[in-house]
């Protein structure tokens, strides 16, 4: 077994982040390297075809799952490719030996209780990581129904956290300059973490930059309007030491921030928050929170800022955020009006 990854945690076995490029090493020695692409959604399903292989009927689940995880989870979003990843290794304990025609709903049953004791909000994203491989295994002619499908889940409270301006505020007085100016930038577009720390400086145009969405495809063109335009302008000036750098937003060391590297910071930034007395956020807060300003405060349209399919995902972040004013009663029970 290889040594376990210390940096790009979020990319597939053999693959790595070179100069601005993702390669493949093959499993030999000597063997050279295969660059995939520049852009990490191409690389991982060029990576795809190069290691895929179809697993026979009768195969353990393990080696259905690696075909799932190679096909289906790589071409995924950056950070649902790593949930992916990280469920995939509760599933892969438990129901890995088996035959995927052997597993029954009762044992999805039995796994979901155990799990849910200590981890139920968990056992609902590995049921659902498991549900997606049977649905494909059904697709691919492996076995012929879903076991997952009359299992239920844990209920979930939605998310419901809106960070106010003065919250805001210390959280980026906090930060310090390179981190308060993704917070700024974030808030300003609404863009999800991983579009924007893979968002090149190449990209962004004299008037503008255009980007599609790593989740979802969709292409935005954001104009840089004067706001904007100065948290760029402030971002392209941070170290000016640094010959050579591939996107707005970097590390130490000029290299593009992994989703792993990123938490980990953020994660420090909030701790020394909470240890102040604040109420912890988590960074897709600021999405939310930028998208239910931009309709509730400047009438802007939010589901196009947010990319969207429809108005209904949108309504998921703000109705939850909004605060409706009531008008109480305006009497007691028997009073004279």
């Amino acid at each position: 077994m290889g040594r376990p990854r210390l940096h790009d945690k979020d990319l597939p076995p053999r693959v790595y982040r070179r100069h601005g490029a993702y390669y493949f090493a093959p499993n030999g020695k000597g063997m050279a390297w295969i660059r995939l692409s520049d852009n990490k959604r191409e690389a991982l399903a060029k990576w795809a075809e190069l290691v895929s292989a179809p697993p026979s009927p009768g195969v353990a689940l393990a080696e259905l799952m690696n075909r799932y995880l190679v096909e289906v989870a790589a071409r995924k979003a950056t950070a649902t490719h790593a949930g992916n990843l990280q469920e995939s290794k509760a599933l892969l304990a438990v129901f890995g030996h088996m035959r995927p025609e052997d597993v029954r709903p009762v044992h999805v049953s039995q796994f979901m209780a155990i799990r849910g004791q200590d981890a139920p909000i968990r056992a609902n994203r590995e049921k659902a990581l498991l549900s997606s491989v049977f649905a494909y295994a059904i697709r691919w002619g492996l076995v012929e129904t879903n076991p997952c499908r009359d299992v239920k889940g844990y209920p979930e409270k939605g998310r419901d956290r809106y960070i106010t301006d003065e919250e805001f505020a210390a959280v980026r007085a906090l930060a310090g300059e390179k981190i308060g100016l993704m917070m700024d930038f974030a808030y300003l577009t609404a863009m999800r973490q991983g579009d924007m720390l893979a968002l090149r400086v190449d990209q962004i145009e004299a008037d503008g930059f255009t980007l599609a969405q790593g989740k979802t495809g969709k292409r935005q063109r954001f104009p840089l309007v004067p706001v904007l335009r100065s948290v760029v302008d402030a971002a392209l000036r941070l170290h000016p030491e640094l010959k050579s750098r591939d996107t707005l937003f970097f590390s130490r060391t000029g290299q593009p921030y992994t989703s792993d590297g990123f938490k980990t910071m953020w994660n420090r930034i909030q701790q020394a928050w909470a240890a102040q007395g604040g109420e912890r956020f988590t960074w897709h807060d600021i999405r939310a929170k930028a998208l239910t300003d931009a309709k509730r405060r400047h009438g802007l349209d939010a589901q196009a800022l947010a990319g969207h399919a429809t108005s209904a995902m949108t309504d998921h972040y703000i109705k939850r955020r909004e605060i409706e004013e009531v008008t109480p009663l305006p009497t007691l029970p028997g009073a004279e009006y």
